[in-house]
């Protein structure tokens, strides 16, 4: 049992690895594309809040570029009325990072996200529920993204 253990190898993911270079010293190099819309602009905050930590970033070695994309569907529908009482908001997010110097693409790759709000009678309240769901969704998105991110540069 000890020989099948000797080949594992558990390090933490943000460890600094033998040549210097890792998850903690990349992320804060990733230059992240201005947000076109609200929800985008959640999920830029987001990320580039995980990847620096509050901090200024360090000089951009890599760009990320990305698509966020939301739909939304009705899940529940009132018995007497038949209008939707509840919605799920999806958000779909493409990703693809670069290398800076030469723009060649380092990783790719695609995640989901979805939240869910009930509508009442009353508008404002309706709009709050949604942005907020909207928000929940860019949120989680953006984890996601650091997660992946930080695993890639980890296992370089």
């Amino acid at each position: 049992m000890t020989l099948a253990l000797a080949g594992c190898q558990v390090r933490p993911l943000y460890a600094t690895p033998p040549d210097g270079v890792g998850a903690a010293q990349a992320l804060p190099a990733i230059a992240v594309d201005p947000p076109l819309n609200r929800p985008e602009q959640v999920f830029r905050n987001r990320l580039l809040f995980g990847l620096r930590g509050g901090g200024e970033g360090a000089a951009n070695a890599y760009s990320l570029g990305y698509r966020l994309i939301l739909g939304e569907a009705a899940l529940g529908v009132e018995p007497v009325t038949g209008t939707p009482a509840s919605y799920q908001i999806i958000g779909n997010l493409s990703f693809i990072l670069k290398d800076a110097r030469t723009g060649a693409a380092l990783v790719q790759d695609r995640v989901t996200s979805m939240a869910s709000f009930n509508r009442s009678t009353q508008d404002f309240a309706n709009i709050r529920a949604r942005r907020d769901a909207e928000d929940r969704v860019s949120e989680t998105l953006a984890e996601l993204v650091e997660v992946r991110l930080a695993a890639f540069f980890a296992e370089r």
